[in-house]
């Protein structure tokens, strides 16, 4: 299990160099890229090739993995129209992923919207399944987060379950409310099997049960990322650098 950094909120105001210098500096093997939210590390789709290539270069120089490039392609509207524009622009993202060097890409579902539940699961099921062709022989695989209406893991797994193709798995994303319907110990290890990335938040906050998802991953054999997504901070190195410990601290007790 190995921790990275999703720039989100804490790596936000960090260009490409400063992100590989404080992960390198704080023992962090992986950056979990977050696009389209106007960030300075510069993995974008608008990026030329190129430029790609730099990336995945100065990435692979400094020994830190591109282990993952987040975008906001979500599945959930009953307009078929959109859900092609959303499913096109996800394998934009999946030739992004490859082109720097990075072996997951995270989408959504994401919303039921008051619309029936079984109609947008099986929605978001074919979207990924289109998704999962394109990426095939790319070495990528797409993740489904946890994230939405689909922080549940029963719609989760019936739509990744639908998608039926091994380029698409699942990302949880240590959601608190997953708490109201029963013990992580009911829902993780139904989706164990499909998982190839994880997003966490506030280790320290009590508020989910992360001592105990960290046994199921390693009883697992999960050996894939956990990238730390937590909130925005005036002294964003500090802040990463005591997750980090904290991290290693918790995980090495199991």
């Amino acid at each position: 299990m190995k921790l990275s950094l999703l720039t989100y909120l804490l790596g936000k105001d960090m260009d490409l160099e400063k992100l590989l210098e404080v992960t390198t500096a704080n023992g962090i093997p992986g950056i979990e890229f977050r696009a389209e939210l106007g960030h300075k590390h510069g993995v974008e789709l608008e990026a030329s090739p190129a430029e790609r290539a730099a990336i995945r270069k100065r990435c692979e120089d400094a020994g830190i993995a591109a282990c993952s490039v987040a975008n906001s392609c979500r599945f959930e509207s009953l307009d078929a129209a959109e859900r092609q524009a959303q499913v096109d622009r996800a394998k934009r993202y999946v030739d992004l992923a490859a082109d720097v060097g990075s072996p997951h890409v995270r989408v959504f579902g994401n919303s039921f919207g008051g619309n029936d539940e079984a109609t947008v699961v099986a929605n978001v099921g074919a979207c990924l399944r289109q998704i999962g062709e394109h990426a095939e022989g790319t070495g990528v695989v797409v993740g489904l987060e946890m994230h939405g209406d689909f922080y549940r893991w029963e719609p989760m797994l019936e739509a990744v379950k639908l998608a039926d193709h091994p380029s698409i798995g699942i990302v949880p994303n240590c959601d608190p409310r997953e708490l109201k319907h029963g013990p992580i110990t009911d829902g993780i290890p139904q989706v164990l099997p499909y998982v190839h990335h994880v997003h966490m938040h506030d280790l320290e906050s009590g508020k989910y049960p992360y001592k105990q998802f960290f046994g199921l991953l390693k009883a697992a054999g999960y050996e894939g990322y956990l990238s730390l997504e937590c909130g925005a901070s005036a002294d964003p190195e500090r802040v990463i650098a005591l997750y980090a410990a904290l991290y290693r601290e918790m995980v090495a007790s199991l």
